[in-house]
């Protein structure tokens, strides 16, 4: 009941409030009509309308001459100011862009309204109202620039703060991480609506892919963003379809990579191996159109991707293996209906659908790569869809609607899993060498999320102040089933393959979910009201104040868990409120340049398989991972002796008449396995951020800028050892000392200990409007660090009986990349007749790497993580790199990257089309960016390089061509 009251309460008290229409996925558009004079001018009507479908918007000036149109669709724009006595003003060549308040002035001159005047002349880039941090991307940039894969995540990358992770785990599962944090926690929106996996977060980009062709642009976020967003403390990406227009246009195109296209990649050249049969097609067509003209628009967008990608994998210990390529078939389909119905009514509607399978997925067991025996396949279907209705209330009020629903329907399993019922405990065991995995892939699991979500909004302009108030509801439930392990898993000493007569080959550990498979049914509701006011107190300066607030309700069992008094109760966070404050100043002497800073507190949203294993593997479960020896490895095959354990005493092959007889089919039991408990106290992570900095516009269509950003996160979730273990000696195999015998093996704890600070330096130079030619340089300097490594719910390897030793966990986060440059541009070669040029250039930091030796255990804490003490290490024989290691956890960098790529088209007019052909070449330099080594010195890959880095590749051409009609 309070619950609900709580809820109620907040709802009525934001309804009734005047409130302003957040700009997700639109723009705003203001500016100040003066007269011949200088003074203000009252009761001037201005019209906007849109070029391309005539859709218009009126408002009047208030009697400080300021008119205010929030909530417009972004695009070209023409305007028109009229008054009684005055000339007729009109602007020509405004362009709006999502996000942005764009500031048009006009001085009126007396005359008759018959009479005109006109101006041509670009509006300004730059967004004198706002203290956020970020910048927008283009369709121009989208379909001019260079990209290996046409996922529009890896566009985000090109601005300063952004660091792109371009996926080879999964089709269009590109991420990026922003100011330092785990790619997981930004937020992805989608023609103002939610586009986010609630379940695993945004470490695998949107939740449904926006193909190129169809958007128009995009927003990026990356800080001090407005109370009207949050759910993130990583970065806020708007991006927009195009919509139909009064005359019928559309596009054709084809993309084709073939292996002939394809340089051999470092590791086959290497090996003298068989260059893979790779291609990459790609066809994609839209229209879009009339209705009804100026009234009703539709635009469609179809798009078929059928790409065979490599796997650039080498494993020293078996050198024969030929790795198959990955295929993926992809279908992206997306319709889009526009309609105004009069000055003061719209409505829209889109829907997005993509399935994409895949097959021959070489995916890392944990820190093994694996053998094409051990690969996987995924079946995903994403949709997203999203519907809203605005209505102009008077002069300057607007309320919108918004209804989103996104799912995810998608199956990770193996080939034998797919093709036998789905009977995973029928296949051959996994086998986990030292060095690589083989056999058997493990996983085999299926989840379908949906997610529903309502936000209303009201908007109110009135005396200088820009009033915000919004409020948001989603309902997201998450069914999920999991059969992984359940064939078994065995783990190995050494690479030296199995030998009954050899007892230094048997397992040495043994891992298989008991007594049954896990299913989950998980709902969450998430409530968020916010209130903002952009006050330009003084013509030059603007006050921007606010808060949020964020609510979130996800209810588990807690039963068996003995850290809660009542099994029925779950954690429950009220205290989310998010205060955000920033000032811009515009230099009267320099009416272009832009003073601006922020600082703010931004909450993240829970992810739900963070926490879900408190559901599914807490003391008593019906399904659950046993480990067998519980409490270390069996000692004897490191001795050249059989193993004892009855599990491995026949060597990798899995005795189920034994594991019956200790879990019973159907039966709940205890979890001999890790338990997964949470927390009664567990809160939502945040994160405190301050940002200075300055803007500055160079000429049209150009600025500068420069930001300092520094960001505080903390209550991170962190995994508490409950059941701590101890070792008699340091020996990797002496058998460990549980300290609590309620528990039989870990018992972990989701704690909110985390912290990490994030300090960047963010440059750049941006072009990107421009017409015969557009270029942005951005370039970041930055440091992160913390007492976790920032990616899902570590443990603290430090950690000795009770105490986490947090202290000595400190170091680079695993998202801390010292130096990110960029530089991309397209330009039309003058005299040329067509010919347009284009490239992208980045270079990264290479990864943080810990330096380690999992032989000994040098706290004796049980745990085989004791980072080697500071000085320079070198791996042996070929392929080893030699790294300076600063002590402590990620003490050592890995290798850096570096890649350039190259565009050229020639546009040829055929009539009333355009007709592109172009070529392609990505890496340029052909140079190998290699993934990180292991830095384990018990491994014998120590330091050796075994992989590319995800989505590098070898030097590879691509041909295409593009009709415009």
């Amino acid at each position: 009941m309070r619950i609900r009251s709580a809820l109620s309460l907040l709802f009525l008290s934001l309804f009734f409030l005047p409130s302003l229409f957040a700009q997700q996925g639109t723009s705003q558009l203001r500016g100040t009509i003066t007269g011949p004079d200088g003074s203000a001018l009252p009761g001037v009507t201005v019209t906007i309308k849109h070029d391309l479908s005539g859709t218009v918007r009126t408002t009047v000036t208030d009697k400080d001459g300021v008119y205010v149109m929030s909530g417009v669709i972004p695009g070209p724009y023409g305007l028109t100011a009229e008054l009684s006595g005055f000339k007729t003003f009109r602007h020509r060549g405004i362009r709006l862009e999502v996000g942005r308040t764009t500031t048009v002035n006009a001085k009126l001159t007396l005359g008759e309204v018959s009479e005109e005047m006109t101006v041509t002349a670009a509006a300004p880039v730059i967004d004198v109202t706002s203290k956020e941090v970020g910048g927008n991307i283009t369709s121009k940039e989208l379909t001019e620039l260079p990209s290996v894969n046409r996922n529009f995540i890896g566009f985000i990358g090109l601005l300063p703060g952004v660091v792109p992770n371009i996926s080879t785990e999964s089709f269009g599962a590109d991420s990026v991480s922003v100011n330092g944090e785990d790619p997981r926690n930004n937020n992805y929106m989608f023609d103002g609506g939610n586009n986010n996996d609630d379940v695993i977060g945004q470490r695998a980009g949107t939740q449904a892919r926006p193909p190129l062709d169809a958007i128009q642009e995009f927003q990026v976020l990356t800080g001090q963003f407005d109370a009207e967003f949050g759910r993130t403390t990583g970065a806020v990406v708007n991006a927009v379809t195009k919509q139909g227009t009064n005359d019928f246009q559309g596009m054709l195109s084809g993309y084709l990579q073939d292996a002939s296209f394809t340089q051999k990649d470092f590791f086959v050249r290497q090996t003298n191996g068989e260059k893979p049969d790779t291609h990459f097609q790609q066809y994609a067509g839209n229209l879009g159109g009339p209705i009804i003209q100026d009234k009703l628009h539709f635009f469609f967008n179809v798009e078929r991707v059928a790409d065979d990608r490599p796997n650039p994998v080498f494993i020293p210990a078996r050198p024969d293996i030929n790795f198959p390529v990955t295929q993926d078939r992809v279908w992206n389909t997306l319709v889009r209906v526009d309609n105004q119905i009069n000055a003061s009514n719209t409505w829209a509607a889109r829907w997005l659908r993509e399935s994409s399978p895949q097959l021959n997925q070489i995916i890392p067991i944990g820190s093994r790569n694996v053998t094409p025996a051990a690969s996987r396949e995924e079946s995903d279907i994403d949709q997203t869809a999203v519907a809203e209705y605005n209505s102009v209330i008077g002069a300057a009020r607007l309320n919108t609607a918004r209804f989103t629903w996104t799912q995810e329907n998608v199956a990770f399993a193996n080939p034998g899993f797919n093709k036998n019922g789905r009977n995973q405990a029928a296949l051959p065991p996994t086998l986990l060498y030292l060095t690589f995995a083989d056999q058997q892939n493990d996983v085999a699991q299926a989840r379908i999320d949906n997610a529903w979500q309502l936000n209303d909004t009201f908007n109110w302009y009135a005396d200088r102040h820009d009033m915000k108030f919004g409020l948001e509801y989603e309902h997201v439930t998450e069914n999920f089933s999991n059969q992984g392990d359940m064939n078994g898993v065995f783990t190995f000493r050494s690479d030296a393959p199995f030998n009954p007569s050899d007892p230094s080959t048997y397992p040495e550990r043994f891992q298989i979910r008991v007594p049954g498979q896990a299913g989950l049914h998980l709902p969450a509701t998430f409530l968020s009201g916010f209130a903002q006011d952009k006050w330009n107190f003084s013509p030059n300066a603007t006050l921007s104040y606010g808060i949020r607030y964020d609510l979130e309700r996800i209810p588990m069992t807690e039963a068996d868990n003995p850290l809660f008094a009542n099994g029925q109760q779950y954690p429950y966070d009220k205290n989310n409120w998010s205060p955000r404050i920033g000032i811009t100043y515009q230099l009267p002497a320099a009416k272009t340049t832009v003073l601006r800073g922020g600082i703010g507190r931004f909450y993240d949203k829970t992810h739900l398989e963070l926490i879900q294993g408190a559901a599914t593997a807490g003391i008593y479960s019906d399904s659950f991972l046993a480990t067998f020896p519980a409490n270390g490895p069996d000692p004897g095959p490191a001795n050249g002796q059989m193993p004892t354990d009855p599990t491995l005493v026949n060597g990798p092959v899995v005795n189920f008449d034994y594991l019956r007889s200790l879990f019973p089919p159907g039966s709940r039991i205890k979890n001999t396995g890790t338990v997964t408990l949470d927390n009664p106290n567990r809160t939502v992570p945040y994160s405190d951020m301050i940002s200075v900095g300055a803007q500055r516009e160079l000429m049209p269509s150009m600025s500068v800028s420069l930001d300092y950003v520094y960001s505080r996160g903390r209550d991170l979730l962190m995994s508490y050892e409950l059941n701590p273990a101890t070792r008699a000696d340091t020996r990797r195999t002496t058998p460990i000392h549980r300290t609590n015998p309620q528990f039989i093996n870990s018992t972990l704890e989701r704690v909110n200990t985390g912290s990490t600070t994030y300090h960047a330096i963010e440059f750049q130079l941006d072009h990107h409007l421009g017409q015969s030619y557009q270029y942005r340089i951005s370039y970041t300097y930055s440091r992160s660090r913390g007492n976790t490594g920032g990616g899902f719910v570590p443990t603290s390897p430090f950690q000795y009986l009770q105490d986490m030793n947090l202290n000595l966990n400190e170091g680079p986060t695993d998202f801390d990349k010292p130096h990110n440059f960029v530089l991309s541009g397209s330009m039309i070669v003058p005299h040329t007749h067509g010919l347009t040029l284009a490239t992208v250039v980045r270079y990264l930091s290479g990864d943080p790497l810990t330096i380690q030796d999992t032989n000994i255990d040098a706290d004796q804490n049980g745990v085989l993580f004791d980072p080697l003490p500071s000085g320079t290490y070198s791996g042996h024989g070929q392929n080893a790199i030699t790294v300076n290691n600063r002590g402590g956890r990620n003490g050592a960098r890995g290798p850096d990257f570096f890649q350039m790529d190259l565009r050229a088209g020639y546009l040829v007019p055929v009539q009333r089309m355009h007709l592109e052909i172009f070529g392609e070449i990505f890496n340029v330099t052909n140079r190998a960016n290699f993934a990180n080594p292991s830095g384990d010195r018990r491994s014998s890959n120590f330091l050796v390089l075994t992989s590319l880095r995800s989505g590098a590749v070898p030097r590879t051409g691509q041909l295409g061509a593009k009709i415009l009609f």
